[in-house]
């Protein structure tokens, strides 16, 4: 390091105060209700962060797509017939969204609404049309950010992009989480039939 470095090095540093050496004794001494109620407020803290605060509206790190490339992921966990059902667009279209002549920022504010009104709506098949993105620039702009957001969503198990007759590579069949009410009511019908 050099001596110019190593003196705004130094300068950065000289307010700096070392931490106080608590013995491991005293840390493992405190009560468990204290620990309990920090684990719960860390939990509160973490559900309380929207999804807009997990995800960006333009990522710095972005995989850009080319304009009639084909779309397609999936969470862990997702069965393959799910997956073959969903791209050959057996799935009902419950309801629609279209991204397109948005600007990116607009485009991330109505798709947070579009999939949080689905959700409430216990929907689980929707399609977001954005373009392929031919004029814009770069190509395939707004593909490439759905994409990137629709993966990093925490309520989206997967995505594909639609059937021809359903939009093609200028459309996304979206397939989101099943909410807990939703699960629950599966499970009851499932121990109906068998009981």
């Amino acid at each position: 390091m050099s001596d110019k470095k190593r003196s705004i090095f130094e300068q950065e540093l000289a307010d700096v105060q070392a931490l106080a050496n608590t013995p491991r004794a005293e840390v493992q001494k405190q009560s468990k209700n204290q620990q309990t109620n920090r684990a719960r407020a860390r939990t509160n803290a973490i559900m309380e962060a929207s999804t807009e605060d997990l995800l960006e509206a333009q990522p710095v790190e972005l995989d850009f797509v080319e304009p009639h490339d084909h779309l397609e992921w999936k969470a862990e966990g997702v069965q393959p017939d799910t997956m073959a059902k969903l791209r050959s667009g057996r799935y009902p279209i419950q309801d629609k969204l279209d991204l397109h002549n948005l600007r990116v920022t607009e485009a991330f504010r109505c798709m947070l609404q579009f999939i949080s009104t689905s959700l409430e709506k216990r929907l689980r098949t929707v399609l977001v049309v954005h373009g392929v993105g031919l004029r814009s620039t770069p190509p395939a702009q707004l593909k490439s950010h759905l994409a990137h957001w629709l993966k990093h969503h925490p309520k989206v198990n997967a995505y594909v992009s639609a059937p021809r007759h359903q939009g093609g590579s200028g459309a996304t069949l979206v397939h989101l989480k099943k909410s807990r009410a939703a699960k629950d009511e599966t499970k009851e019908r499932i121990a109906r039939r068998l009981g």
